[in-house]
This record gives C-alpha cells, sequence and structure tokens, in this order.
C-alpha cells in the first residue's frame, strides 16, 4: 500500500468516528499537558535555584580545607597540611591559575574614617597572587603593598556616624585612608589598643556575594596583626593555613583539580560542584516528575487500545473486504497502527497547547502572588525575579513523539489481530 493511500484511508477511517476518536484522545492530552507541565516545573526551579546558587560564588573558585594532620601516604614523617610546600604543589596542578591562602583576621576590630565607624572582615592574601585571582575592579587597582587594602563593594555602607546612627547615603572609598582599630586584653587586665592606617588602593565591583563585605590586606600584615592580638606571631609554614583558596583557569577545570586536592588527602569547596550536585539532583527529579505525568498516558493507552479493538469488531467485513481485494496482512497492520499513532500524536498535540497553557498560567499567577507579596514588606517588585515554569525547547517535540509511540504500542494488540483475521470468515460476519 501507498503512503499516500494509507494516509487518506487513516484519515477516513478516523473522520468516522470522531467522537470515540475525541474521548480517547482527551485521555493522551491530559497525559502529555501533565508531562509538559510537571518537567517544566522541575525545570523552572531549576533554573530558579542555579541563577541563586551564582550568588554563592565564583565558579572558578576552590576553597581547600585541611584535614588536621593526617599521615601522607608514601611520605613517612610529614602529615596532610596546609602549608608551603602543599600552596606549591596544588600551583603545579594543571588548570590552576592561582594559589593564595585567606588568613583572616583574629580578634575585635573596627574601621574609622572621619567621624564614621563600621566593621569588615579582614582578609589576607599574597600580593603577587591579586592578579590572577580575576578581581573585577570598580575603581583604583589590584595592587596590594604595605599596609594598603582592596575593600569590597558594599563595606562603605558598613560605615555610620555613631552620633546619628545614621548611614551616609554613598561612600567611595577609592583612595580613602581607613583606620583599622584592633582591642585585645594585656596579661594585667587591661584593654589594649593598636590603630594601623590603611590606604585603600581599589575597590572591587559588585559581586553578591562575601567579597563586597570583606577588606583584603597583604598577607603578611595579617600575619603581623594576628602576632600583635595572640602575642606570638603565627608560622602557617609551621602549623599550617586553615584555608586557601585555588582559582581555576577556566569553570571546566574546576571539576579535575578538586578530584586532585582530594587525591592529596585535602577537603575542597566550590560553587561548581554544588552546581553539579544540584544539577544531579533536579535531573532525578525531572525524572520523577515526568514518571508521575507518564502514568496518565499508561491509562491513556488503554484507552487507545480499546478503541482500536472495538474498531475490529465494527470493521470486520471491511477487513475481509481489504484481504479480498489483495491487502497483505502487513497492510492491514499498518492501517490499525497508524490509526493508533494517529491518535496518540493528536493527543500529544493537544497535551502540548494545553500543558504550555496551564504553565504560563501558573507562572503568571505565582509571580503575581511573589510580587504582591514583595510589595506588602516593602520590597520592590521589580527585584523579583523568579521563574516557576520553564519549558525547554525539546520537550513539546519529545512528548508529541512519545504520545504518537505510546499510541502505536497501544495499536499493536488491535492490529495482530486483525492481521489475523481469515478473509473469509470476515466476509461472513454480520
Amino acid at each position: 500500500m501507498a503512503p499516500r493511500d494509507l494516509i487518506y484511508l487513516v484519515l477516513s477511517n478516523l473522520r468516522r468516528m470522531k467522537i470515540r476518536v475525541a474521548m480517547t484522545a482527551i485521555g493522551v492530552v491530559i497525559g502529555t499537558a501533565a508531562v509538559i507541565v510537571l518537567i517544566s516545573l522541575a525545570s523552572g526551579l531549576q533554573e530558579s535555584a542555579t541563577q541563586d546558587l551564582g550568588g554563592i560564588g565564583d565558579l572558578t573558585e576552590i576553597t581547600v580545607y585541611s584535614p588536621g594532620g593526617l599521615p601522607v601516604s608514601g611520605q613517612p614523617g610529614r602529615t596532610v597540611e596546609l602549608d608551603d610546600q602543599t600552596l606549591d604543589e596544588l600551583r603545579e596542578l594543571e588548570g590552576v591559575a592561582a594559589v593564595t591562602p585567606r588568613y583572616s583576621l583574629f580578634g575585635s576590630s573596627e574601621l574609622n574614617l572621619n567621624r564614621m565607624i563600621g566593621h569588615a572582615s579582614i582578609v589576607g592574601i599574597e600580593p603577587q597572587a591579586v592578579s590572577k585571582l580575576g578581581f573585577e575592579m570598580a575603581s583604583g587597582n589590584d595592587r596590594l603593598g604595605r599596609w594598603q587594602a582592596i575593600a569590597g563593594a558594599n563595606v562603605g555602607e558598613q560605615l555610620f556616624d555613631p552620633r546619628t546612627g545614621r548611614q551616609p547615603e554613598e561612600i567611595d572609598l577609592q583612595g580613602q585612608s581607613l583606620q583599622l582599630a584592633l582591642m585585645k586584653v594585656a596579661d594585667d587586665g587591661e584593654s589594649v589598643e593598636r590603630t594601623v592606617r590603611l590606604r585603600v588602593t581599589g575597590v572591587l565591583e559588585e559581586q553578591g556575594d562575601q567579597d563586597d563585605y570583606t577588606l583584603y590586606l597583604s598577607l603578611d600584615d595579617v600575619l603581623e596583626l594576628n602576632g600583635w592580638v595572640t602575642g606570638q606571631r603565627p608560622n602557617p609554614n609551621r602549623d599550617g593555613y586553615d584555608q586557601v583558596m585555588v582559582k581555576a583557569e577556566s569553570a571546566d577545570d574546576v571539576q579535575m583539580i578538586e578530584n586532585e586536592i582530594r587525591e592529596r588527602g585535602l577537603y575542597s569547596y566550590s560553587a561548581r560542584s554544588m552546581l553539579q550536585q544540584l544539577n544531579v539532583f533536579f535531573l532525578v527529579i525531572q525524572g520523577i516528575f515526568g514518571g508521575i505525568g507518564a502514568i496518565a498516558l499508561i491509562v491513556a493507552a488503554f484507552g487507545i487500545a480499546n478503541t482500536m479493538t472495538m474498531a475490529i469488531y465494527e470493521r470486520t467485513q471491511e477487513i475481509g473486504l481489504m484481504k479480498a481485494i489483495g491487502a497483505t496482512n502487513r497492510d492491514v497492520m499498518a492501517v490499525f497502527l497508524a490509526e493508533a499513532g494517529a491518535i496518540g500524536m493528536l493527543g500529544g498535540i493537544g497535551g502540548v497547547v494545553t500543558g504550555v497553557g496551564l504553565g504560563k498560567a501558573i507562572d503568571f499567577i505565582a509571580g503575581t502572588y511573589l510580587t504582591n507579596q514583595a510589595i506588602q514588606q516593602g520590597g520592590n517588585a521589580s527585584d523579583i525575579a523568579i521563574t516557576l515554569i520553564n519549558t525547554p525547547a525539546w520537550l513539546p517535540i519529545f512528548a508529541i513523539l512519545f504520545s504518537a509511540l505510546v499510541g502505536i504500542v497501544s495499536g499493536l494488540y488491535p492490529a495482530l489481530r486483525a492481521a489475523s483475521l481469515s478473509p473469509v470468515t470476515a466476509l461472513k460476519t454480520e
């Protein structure tokens, strides 16, 4: 049978049983729409979570921690520490752009600018590594010298006037001279204060993470200040660093570098690895949601099988006549399979249209609700940018093809049964 004749015959048969085809296809519409909405919901939540994670940190940064003095395999007498030797080994790894300790300031401290006071996270890093860390400068430069500082974008916002308790509208720290006041309790119980003058050489662009509230100093400066606070200058080469930052050349190198770090017995964390774990989690969620929607398609498959089986009883003589004039078992099977597949495809198309429409309605209703909540809480409606529904481009195509496949599989048994009918017996049937 020629494809053109097959298409004409299938369309003619479907038009003869419009109501039954429509009612059967509705089951496929419901199942397909459920698949579209549920998978789009999981995809939208994944996109929203991924966007939020982008503010946690740079995807090329890896934070390395020491496990606390475990022995190094194959090197008797050496323990796993974040000392200078370990840092040199990390710098030699493929794909590593820079390695620097992140050494935090101990004790209590306060920033002073003119009559304003405030606080910031004080972190020491190696000056020679700064240019390789990929800092985006809003102003100034990324050079760190003796008692010089690079300020995060929001450090200035942490300053306020203690007399009024108000914050100034805007403070440009570029080129400013900050006073860093440290306090400690001496052996005699008296409070001792030390003040250091810091020159701000550069201000970072806003990143949306902890860097915005950090004041970066030279590592040697922070080690000296910590020595003053504790009464003994720290010796990182002996005791190791608590935390080291590894900067990868690209986000694609992060996984490989982390594997190398863990093989050395060190602990590591990166936003990139968390993002990968999050993507795996949401792929599982999409699979579960898709499976729930597929249950409705399975139920619809029984409806298609029932419709095609009933068609056999109603068209027994027609089948006998087809065989009598030369139609083969293959031709009869092709007709019934094509009809079942067409019902599935029609239901799939209707399901895609319904699912996409429902998704947009859900997104609109949820967006309106969240906007109202933001306004009631004094927020700005423009700050709300959450996406609950995201329909991937491949999903509608997959849903239509899958629905057609469900129809073909459902029609397999009726088609085999129709093909097995004897033409003589079929013509005698009333």
